[in-house]
Parts: C-alpha cells; sequence; structure tokens
C-alpha cells in the first residue's frame, strides 16, 4: 500500500521561489543520470556551501541521493522526488484557496482541511465560540484584507 502525497511528512520550512527551482533543477539533473559534484555546480551556478546545503535539504526531505565513486546518483524517480518537496507559498487569496478546495482529488481535500482550519481553528464553536469570543461571521473572513477589516 503507498503512501498519499498528504501523509508523508514535510519539513515545516518556507522556501523561495528560486530555491524551489533549483530543487527541480537538480532532481532532474540527477534523474536523468548520475553527476559529479563539479557537474552539478556549474550546471545549478552554486557554489559549494549552498550545494551541501541543499543536498541536506533533500535528506530532511526524505529524497535519497547517493554518492559513489565521485558521481551523485538520485534514489527514486524524478516524480517520486519532488513529490517529497514543499513548494513556496502561491500567496492564495481565500476566495482562491476555497476554488481549489473544492477539487474532488487528495491535494483538494488538503486544501479543504487547511481553509477549513484557518476559517474555523480548533477548540472554537461556531455556536458558542468556547474560547470566550464571539464567533466571526461569514462577511468578516470574506472581507478579510479589505479596507475597515482587522
Amino acid at each position: 500500500m503507498s503512501r498519499s502525497s498528504s501523509s508523508r511528512r514535510r519539513p515545516s520550512v518556507h522556501i523561495t521561489l528560486d530555491r524551489a527551482s533549483r530543487f527541480h533543477r537538480l532532481v532532474s539533473l540527477l534523474a536523468e543520470k548520475p553527476r559529479s559534484r563539479p557537474e552539478l555546480l556549474a550546471e545549478l551556478g552554486i557554489g559549494l556551501r549552498t550545494f551541501y546545503r541543499e543536498l541536506e535539504f533533500l535528506r530532511r526531505c526524505g529524497v535519497k541521493v547517493r554518492h559513489e565513486q565521485k558521481l551523485y546518483h538520485l534514489m527514486a524517480t524524478a516524480e517520486e522526488a519532488e513529490g517529497r518537496l514543499p513548494f513556496p507559498d502561491p500567496q492564495l487569496s481565500f476566495a482562491e484557496m476555497a476554488e481549489l478546495a473544492r477539487c474532488e482529488c487528495a491535494a483538494g481535500r488538503r486544501m479543504a482541511e487547511l481553509l477549513a482550519s484557518v476559517v474555523q481553528p480548533a477548540g472554537t464553536s461556531r455556536k458558542t465560540g468556547k474560547s470566550g469570543s464571539r464567533p466571526k461571521s461569514r462577511k468578516s473572513v470574506r472581507g478579510a484584507g479589505g479596507a475597515g477589516t482587522a
């Protein structure tokens, strides 16, 4: 039985678009064939410290890269490796998040759960507001980020 992408543990980090692009290129290069460190450094346009930092990050994400006979080998397919990497924050609005949450797929269900955790955090009740504060109305959620909202 295979684990779904939503059940995999991901590092809790925020990465930039440039770094995500570099991880994609690194995984793609290693998926094509084993590569030497100098070749990877040149292809990615990075220094030695950044290279080792990126390899450590891949390891923390569960992406295995083996170093053998001066070549780096990806121990999974590119698709499997990229399934373990975080994606940069896309800066979605609540409306865009709600639209994605309606998708009938695993990613859509994950978006729906995330949206629900923001709109109705655990430990509060819509009717009673267990935290002692008045629950927010739907209007205040829809108006989030607009003028006159906190």
